[in-house]
This record gives C-alpha cells, sequence and structure tokens, in this order.
C-alpha cells in the first residue's frame, strides 16, 4: 500500500463515453496496445499499463523494448516484468550472478566483478578476499573496497577512505557486519565530513531507527547545522540523544528541527517532543494552536481543552450527472497539475461546475483543501452504500485507511502499482480473489465496491493478528504483518515513561511507515468520533492501549 501517486483509466481504450453510467472495465476484451500506451503520458499510471502489457502473451521481443522504453521508471517493478520474459543478461553472465563467492573464486576476474556483491563479501573470509583481490586487479573499485573488507582493522581502513566509500559500503554491507565491525566510536572530525554529504541523512535514519549500533549513535551528540541536513534528520538526533539521557544535547537539535521544518505537522511534531522535555507550556500552547490536525496537534488540543473548528465531514453537491469519468487518471493527473498552482476562484468554479456527482466527491474535497491551502481539512465519508453493510468500527478503519492512501480517488495506483481506494497490491488482491473464491480480474480493483470489499477481507486477519489495534494495523497494513511483528521484538512499545509512546511510533525503522502510522491513527480518532457517537474515544485512552504486554 504505497503512496499514491498517479494512476488509470482511459475511456476510449475502453469503447464508453464519458456519460455512460456503468463502466465494464472487466470487459474481456479489453487488451493494452501500443498504441494506446503511445498516447498516455509518462507516469506511474502508464507503468502500469506496460506492466500489464508485458504480462501478456504473444508479444514479440521488439515490441516489449518498445513498452519498456516508454515506462517512466526504467526500473523496480517494470524492468522486472520485463527481464521475466526478455532477460538481457548472457546466459555466461548469469552464472557468474548466480554462483556463491566460493564458486566466483574459481572464476575468471570478470565473473567475479559480476557477481561478487559487497553484502556477499562481508562474509568471506580474510584469505579468500585476499584471493579475490589478486584476481580482480583489473577492476580497481571492487579491489580497493574488497581491500578494507580484508585489513586487519577494516574499521580503522574505512574511516581513512573518502566520504562516498565510507556511505557505500556501510549501506551495502549485511547487518551483522555493520553491527560486529563498523559499530565503533567515530571521531567528531569524520562525522563533520559524512554530514557535508547527502547521504548524511540517510545514514542518520538507519543508525538511529534500524540497526543495533549503539557505539555510532554515541558519536552524534555534536552534529553541525548545514544546508544539508534535513529537519527529518535532526528530529532523529533529538530521539537518538534522548535515549542516552541526553536531554540538553536532545532540545538543541529539536530546535534546529522545527526552524528547518517547511510542512506545519513538521514544525508541531518538534514543539511538541520540545514540550515533553521541557514540560513549559507555552510548547504545548502553541501546538494546539495549530490549524493542521495531527496526532500531535490533536493531543496538545484534547490536554488544554481546545476545539477543533477546521474539519468538515459534509460537502453540498447537487448531485446531477457529471461528465467527468471517476474511472481516468489520466484525467485525474491533469486536475492535479491544474489544482498545484495558481487555484483562484475561477478554478475552483471550474471545478464546483464539474464534480458535481456523489462518485467526484473525493476529487471535489481533494480540491477545495487544496484551495484553502489545507487550512479547512475534509474528512468525507464517500461509498456510503458499500460501507454500510460493515459494522461502525469497520468503517471508521476503512475510511482512516482510505483517505490516507488515495484520498478517496478509485483509480489511485501507486508508484508500486498498488491499486484503488484502499490501495491493494497486485499480488495481495489476486491472493484475497482466492480466499474470496472469485475470478480474478485486475481491473476490477479500480471498482470502489470490489476494492473496499477486498480491503475488508484483508483487515479480517490483520485484525485478528493485532488485536483490532488501529496503529499496529495501520503499520501492517503498509509495511506487512511479518515487519509489524519485527518492530514489536525490537521492544518497541514496552516501556511506559514519559516519552512513551510517541518514543516507539518514532522508532518505527521505515519513515514511510512511520508517517503512515501517525496519520492513519489520526483519521481513525476524527472519524470514531464522528461515525460512532456511542462510542467516543480520547487520545489519551488510544496511548494508553499502545503498550505491549511484556
Amino acid at each position: 500500500m504505497k503512496k499514491l501517486v498517479a494512476s488509470l483509466f482511459c475511456l476510449a481504450a475502453l469503447n464508453l463515453n464519458a456519460n455512460t453510467e456503468a463502466v465494464n472495465i472487466t470487459d474481456k476484451g479489453f487488451k493494452v496496445t501500443l498504441d494506446w500506451l503511445d498516447e498516455k503520458p509518462k507516469s506511474y499510471a502508464k507503468d502500469f499499463f506496460i506492466i500489464q502489457y508485458l504480462n501478456q502473451k504473444n508479444i514479440s521481443e521488439q515490441d516489449a523494448q518498445t513498452a519498456y522504453d516508454m515506462s517512466r521508471a526504467k526500473k523496480g517493478r517494470v524492468k522486472k516484468a520485463f527481464n521475466k520474459r526478455f532477460s538481457k543478461i548472457p546466459n555466461k553472465d548469469l552464472r557468474c550472478y548466480r554462483a556463491s563467492s566460493e564458486d566466483l573464486l574459481k572464476e575468471n576476474s570478470r565473473c567475479i566483478a559480476l557477481g561478487l556483491s559487497i553484502f556477499d563479501a562481508t562474509k568471506m573470509s580474510q584469505e579468500n578476499l585476499k584471493n579475490a583481490i589478486e584476481k580482480i586487479k583489473d577492476y580497481p573499485t571492487l579491489a580497493n573496497d574488497l581491500e578494507i573488507f580484508a585489513s586487519d582493522d577494516p574499521f580503522n581502513a574505512l574511516l581513512n577512505a573518502n566520504t562516498n566509500r565510507f556511505y557505500r559500503l556501510f549501506f551495502d554491507s549485511r547487518d551483522t557486519y555493520r553491527t560486529n565491525i563498523i559499530n565503533n566510536t567515530i571521531p567528531q572530525s569524520f562525522i563533520d565530513k559524512l554530514a557535508q554529504e547527502n547521504s548524511f541523512n540517510r545514514f542518520i535514519d538507519y543508525v538511529v531507527h534500524r540497526g543495533k549500533l549503539d557505539k555510532i549513535q554515541k558519536s552524534l551528540f555534536n552534529v553541525k547545522n548545514n544546508n544539508k541536513i534535513t529537519n527529518q534528520t535532526f528530529f532523529s538526533l533529538a530521539l537518538n540523544a534522548i535515549n542516552y539521557n541526553k536531554e540538553t544535547v536532545a532540545l538543541n537539535y529539536l530546535t534546529q528541527a522545527y526552524n528547518k521544518s517547511y510542512l506545519q505537522s513538521d514544525k508541531d511534531k518538534s514543539l511538541f517532543w520540545i514540550y515533553l522535555l521541557t514540560q513549559n507550556k507555552t510548547f504545548l500552547n502553541e501546538t494546539a494552536q495549530s490549524w493542521d490536525n495531527n496526532l500531535y496537534s490533536l493531543y496538545a488540543k484534547e490536554l488544554l481543552e481546545v476545539s477543533i473548528d477546521n474539519i468538515y465531514y459534509d460537502i453540498d453537491i447537487p448531485n446531477t450527472p457529471s461528465v467527468y469519468n471517476t474511472l481516468d487518471q489520466f484525467e485525474w493527473i491533469k486536475v492535479e497539475v491544474d489544482t498545484k498552482k495558481n487555484l483562484d476562484d475561477v478554478k475552483l468554479a471550474k471545478y464546483t461546475n464539474l464534480f458535481t456527482e456523489a462518485s467526484t466527491l473525493p476529487h471535489y474535497a481533494y480540491v477545495l483543501e487544496r484551495y484553502a491551502r489545507y487550512r479547512k481539512q475534509y474528512f468525507i465519508k464517500p461509498f456510503r452504500n458499500v460501507m454500510q453493510n460493515y459494522d461502525v468500527n469497520r468503517q471508521v478503519l476503512m475510511y482512516a485507511i482510505g483517505r490516507q492512501e488515495s484520498r478517496f480517488i478509485p483509480s489511485a495506483v501507486s508508484f508500486a502499482t498498488a491499486q484503488g481506494v484502499m490501495q491493494i497490491m497486485p499480488f495481495l488482491s489476486k491472493q484475497l480473489s482466492k480466499d474470496l473464491k472469485e475470478p480474478y480480474n485486475i481491473y476490477e480493483q479500480f471498482l470502489p465496491e470490489i476494492n473496499l470489499r477486498y480491503a475488508n477481507k484483508h483487515l479480517d486477519s490483520l485484525a485478528k493478528q493485532f488485536d483490532n489495534n488501529p496503529l499496529f494495523i495501520a503499520y501492517a497494513y503498509n509495511g506487512g504483518a511479518g515487519y509489524t511483528r519485527k518492530q514489536f521484538k525490537r521492544g518497541l512499545f514496552k516501556e511506559k515513561n514519559r516519552f512513551e509512546p510517541f518514543m516507539s511510533m518514532e522508532q518505527i525503522s521505515y519513515a514511510e511507515t512511520r508517517k503512515y502510522g501517525r496519520k492513519v491513527l489520526t483519521n481513525y480518532y476524527i472519524y470514531n468520533n464522528h461515525l460512532n457517537k456511542e462510542n467516543k474515544i480520547s487520545l489519551s485512552s488510544i496511548f494508553q492501549n499502545l503498550i505491549l504486554p511484556n
């Protein structure tokens, strides 16, 4: 369920017109063609259809190459789909890629250079590393990398390398090597060098949120500000300092994070953590005055009994027929581009006259939020005819997730090819169709009633695994159930102190999942207290239920 970026259908390809009420996207006659693809703008939507084209039988390698060349992202899933059918790697080279590190030592230098990864090199013995170095002298970059691993003191050899090599070997090494060999105190002079590179932000994210790298973590209490370091990096450095009881250091980093923040939600996050550190209610009050409805600002409002005055649940639309086709994402891309800048009264009037029926409610809400520069925030309730089939608790959860996944746009496709209102990955929707004992048609996932029903089936499983906890379900929906359980094994959501459960929420290893969980939980709180009036909840009570039993 990756983030919304672009998607889908063109009516002309389906031989339908914009006034057709029932769009039959399950028509077995529909096939993606090169001519159809050629008309579409480069986008993640187009990449999705290129993958469907590459998966079709009886296409030539030349046609497949033509389709591949049209893609926006010539890597990842598009490349995988192409290589699955028409691999460009010669058989003699495939042998090198597939060989073990021990078998590679029997091959020539070219084969070793092709097949030996840094990841595999970090588990080779010093003797084998030296043998490999002897054989690949005509590949100096790899040879110099292996020299570091083969040295008597690999960590100091890394420090004597340039920062680019340090970053590359750090990220490409296996976890155990990072933990056992690279995890050492880094001198301040080298930290200063590392901080001059953009890779420093990724490095800090890994060290603070993922690895068991305590010695490196203790080297991060004096990072100096520069224009390469992001607000999120300073926030992560603050968390790291708090974990080592360096609260003065943490306060300095949080101030830097606040000053570098552009988004109001990031400013609120820093302010709230400054309050947690200082217990100075001035910062809590400032957080409560925020116009953005995020987890931190809403909790501050709750603590100070400040009312929320910019949430809207309903939008008046005439519910008359619209010429806009909600299944044409290429048209939606035009709307996104058109409303990104200079969204004035004239443009708003245009979209007010275009988005006039119930199916366009999500699209209109999106435009209205942009028009208001997000100072008005819409928590709409689309697809009521479908959602009313579920109990109110499931409705709340599905609205909370759907708003974050796609803003309820039915035709949404992510860069990872997740589809529909609930952004279900194709591999998952295919499995869910088996569980539901239904024939599978990938295009049906753009029909809200089907996409929502499949999501409901998936949520049945996640709810059982995570005891109906909305935050943990959100983590699993985004990152996977196995990933979420691994986060718990790291010790998250176990302790009780003044920084919990906020520290655990901010220590989730993947930045996307970390942010996703906060946003879904915010949506859940808002939707529950609107739809579930007999069982309203406070954020305080939600947070109390986030501590797991030992």
